[in-house]
C-alpha cells in the first residue's frame, strides 16, 4: 500500500485531526470512513470526474475513486461548456453535493459499510491514475495522465528540502485550487503523507484566510495572489513557508512578499506534465533555479531544457520548450523564455516573448503579454500593464496614441511584422486560479462588446470589494427612446450591468434570484462620469451595489442576490482601443 493510503488507514492515527473546514476538525478515522462509504457505491473501472470546492470532499472522492479501482478525471473548471468539451472522457461526475448525497444515503447502511471496510486495501500506487486537462497554447483541453506513484515520488524528493523549515503542528493553508497538479500535491497528498493538517475551505482571496493564519503555517499561493497582497498581512502571524507556482514571480513581487511575510517565497518550477522540476528564492535579479534532488538537466540543440527524474518519465528524458542556460558546475539554470511562443505574421516568424521583453524594457510598461487575439485575425495584439509614467501618458494622449508610442518602442528592435496593432491597457493581467494566463482570458479582452455594455475605463479591487469606472455613450441602444430628448439609463440595464460585472469579478452566477433595498435617487445620463461600487458576499451569494458620481452623489443602490452560483474566472478591465481607430465597446 502507498504511504498516502497507509496514513489514511492508520488505526493509531484515527483520532488525529487531518483537516479543518468551517473551523471544524475532521479526523483521519472520519475521512477513512467516508472514503469507504463513497467507494462502496462506485463501480470498478469507471472514469469519474471530480470537481469539489471543499478540499475535504475532494480528498474523499479522489481516494474513493482510487480505492474502487477507477480513474479520477480532474477538470480545470466545472463550467458547463467546459464539461461538455470533455464529457466523452468520464462516466460519472462527483461534486460537493454528490459527495454529501452519497454519504447521507449510505450513513444508515451497515452492510455497505462492512463491505467497504473489508475492501479498503488500495490498489498499487502505479494503478491509481488522475487525468488533468491543460489547454496549452491551442486552447483545446489536452489530457495529462499522472499516477499516485509519480506524485509520491516527487513528494519524497521534496520533503527533505522543507521538513527542517516547517515546524511541528504547522498547517497547510491553501489559496489555490486542488484541481490542478500543484494544488493537489501540496493541499491534498502532501498533508496526508506528512500527517499535517490542511485547511479545506475554498479561499482564493487573502481576506478569506487573513484572520485564520497561525504562526508557522505553510501558505500555498500563486503569483497572482502574491502580486495582490492584503495590507493587513503585514500584521498577521508569520508563516514558515510561502509556496508559489504557476509562473515565475517578478523580483519586485518576491521582494515585497518577503517584506510582508518575513520569509522569501519559495517558487516551484514545473508543469502539469512534469510536476516539480526546480525551486528558487529570489534575492536578486536572475536568481537561478535549483533542480530538485536527483533530477538531471541538460539542453537540446535549440537551447531548450531537458529533464530526467523518476517522478517525471523514469529513466527517459523529458523535453521542455523552455529556453535556458545551465551552470555546469552547480546544475542550476536560468530560464530565458519559451521557444514555442512563435507565431507567423505576414509570413514571418515572430517571437511573442521577444516583443514582450522589448516592451518591458520601456519605462512606460510594467508587464505585457503578446498574442494573436483571434484565430482569424493575424494582427499582433498586446495586453499591457502600464507604469505610473505610462498611465500619465495614457490619460494625456488616449489609447490610440499610446499604442502608437509603444509600437515605436518595439520598432527599435523588430521589423514591421512584429509591431503590435491591437492594444489593451489593464490594471493587472487576467489570470486563472493558478496564476497562469490562459489564452481564452486574454482573448476575451479583445472580443466585441454588445451595444448595451459600457466601457470599463478604471477598476480597483480588494477581495470582495470593487470600484469600477464606467464610460457611457449617448448612442448606446439602452439610451434610445428612453426618453426622447432627455436620455436616461433604465434601471433594468443598471441591474444587468451589476450582474454582468459581478459575475466576471467574483465568480457568481449571472442569474438574478432576488433584488432588494432598491433605490433610484438620481437619473444616470450619458454625460455622467459614473462609478459602480460592489461589495460581494460569497456565502449567500449576493452583492450590494451603488452607482454614484461626483456631480450627483448616489444615483442608485440596492442588493442583488444570485441563483445557481458557479465559479468564474477573473477578467481584467478593458480601457483601450485598437490603434486602427476601432474602439472596443
Amino acid at each position: 500500500m502507498s504511504v498516502f493510503f497507509e496514513n489514511l488507514y492508520d488505526d493509531e492515527n484515527a483520532n488525529t485531526p487531518l483537516c479543518l473546514e468551517n473551523g471544524v476538525p475532521y479526523h483521519v478515522g472520519d475521512i477513512a470512513r467516508d472514503i469507504d462509504y463513497v467507494a462502496a457505491g462506485l463501480g470498478n473501472g469507471q472514469r469519474v470526474a471530480i470537481y469539489c470546492q471543499s478540499a475535504r470532499r475532494f480528498l474523499i472522492a479522489l481516494a474513493a475513486v482510487w480505492q474502487s479501482g477507477s480513474t479520477a478525471i480532474l477538470p480545470a473548471t466545472d463550467k458547463p461548456g467546459y464539461l461538455e468539451e470533455i464529457d466523452q472522457q468520464f462516466d460519472l461526475h462527483l461534486n460537493d453535493d454528490a459527495i454529501d448525497a452519497r454519504l447521507n444515503r449510505d450513513s444508515n447502511a451497515p452492510a455497505t459499510i462492512a463491505a467497504a471496510t473489508e475492501g479498503s486495501v488500495a490498489k498499487r500506487s502505479t494503478d491509481c491514475q488522475a487525468i488533468f486537462f491543460t489547454s496549452g497554447s491551442s486552447g483545446t483541453p489536452k489530457p495529462i495522465i499522472k499516477t499516485l506513484a509519480q506524485i509520491e515520488d516527487e513528494i519524497a524528493i521534496q520533503r527533505p528540502l522543507w521538513q527542517s523549515i516547517i515546524p511541528a503542528g504547522a498547517r497547510m493553508v491553501g489559496l489555490v485550487s486542488h484541481q490542478h497538479i500543484y494544488g493537489l500535491i501540496f493541499r491534498i497528498i502532501w498533508p496526508v503523507m506528512t500527517k499535517q493538517i490542511f485547511t479545506a475551505d475554498p479561499a482564493p482571496f487573502w481576506d478569506m484566510v487573513l484572520h485564520d493564519i497561525a504562526a508557522g503555517d505553510v501558505l500555498i499561493t500563486s503569483p497572482a495572489q502574491l502580486k495582490n497582497l492584503h495590507p493587513d498581512l503585514a500584521d498577521a502571524p508569520r508563516p514558515s513557508m510561502v509556496l508559489s507556482s504557476g509562473g515565475p514571480l517578478d523580483l519586485a513581487t518576491a521582494q515585497e512578499a518577503t517584506r510582508v511575510f518575513g520569509v522569501c517565497p519559495t517558487e516551484i518550477y514545473g508543469s502539469t506534465e512534469t510536476g516539480g522540476i526546480a525551486w528558487r528564492q529570489q534575492s536578486a535579479a536572475d536568481t537561478p533555479w535549483h533542480p530538485l534532488p536527483d533530477l538531471k538537466t541538460n539542453l537540446n540543440e535549440n537551447g531548450c531544457l531537458r529533464v530526467c527524474a523518476k517522478h517525471i518519465a523514469g529513466d527517459d528524458w523529458y523535453q521542455t520548450q523552455d529556453r535556458a542556460t545551465i551552470d555546469q558546475d552547480t546544475g542550476c539554470f536560468t530560464l530565458k523564455g519559451r521557444a514555442d511562443r512563435v507565431v507567423k505574421v505576414e509570413g514571418k516568424r515572430i517571437s511573442l516573448g521577444a516583443v514582450e521583453q522589448h516592451l518591458r524594457q520601456s519605462d512606460l510598461v510594467s508587464d505585457a503579454v503578446a498574442l494573436l487575439a483571434d484565430e482569424n485575425d493575424r494582427r499582433l495584439a498586446v495586453v499591457a500593464v502600464l507604469t505610473h509614467t505610462g498611465n500619465d501618458e495614457l490619460q494625456a494622449h488616449g489609447p490610440f496614441r499610446m499604442g502608437r508610442l509603444l509600437r515605436r518602442e518595439v520598432a527599435k528592435f523588430e521589423d514591421d511584422a512584429a509591431l503590435p496593432q491591437r492594444w489593451r491597457f489593464v490594471d493587472q493581467l487576467p489570470t486563472d486560479s493558478q496564476g497562469k494566463r490562459p489564452l481564452h482570458l486574454l482573448r476575451a479582452l479583445f472580443a466585441k462588446k454588445t451595444d448595451i455594455e459600457p466601457v470599463i475605463h478604471h477598476q480597483t479591487r480588494d477581495g470582495g470589494k470593487a470600484v469600477i469606472g464606467l464610460t457611457l455613450r449617448s448612442d448606446m441602444t439602452c439610451f434610445q427612446g428612453h426618453f426622447p430628448g432627455q436620455p436616461i439609463l433604465p434601471g433594468v440595464v443598471q441591474l444587468h450591468w451589476v450582474a454582468q460585472i459581478a459575475s466576471n469579478l467574483f465568480g457568481c452566477a449571472k442569474g438574478v434570484g432576488e433584488v432588494s433595498q432598491l433605490k433610484f435617487r438620481h437619473p444616470i445620463t450619458p454625460d455622467d462620469d459614473v462609478k459602480l461600487d460592489l461589495d460581494f458576499d460569497p456565502s449567500t451569494p449576493k452583492v450590494k451595489f451603488r452607482y454614484h458620481s461626483e456631480t450627483n452623489g448616489v444615483h442608485s443602490s440596492g442588493t442583488v442576490k444570485f441563483r445557481n452560483p458557479e465559479l468564474a474566472s477573473d477578467v481584467a478591465p478593458d480601457h483601450s482601443a485598437d490603434p486602427n481607430g476601432d474602439r472596443v465597446r
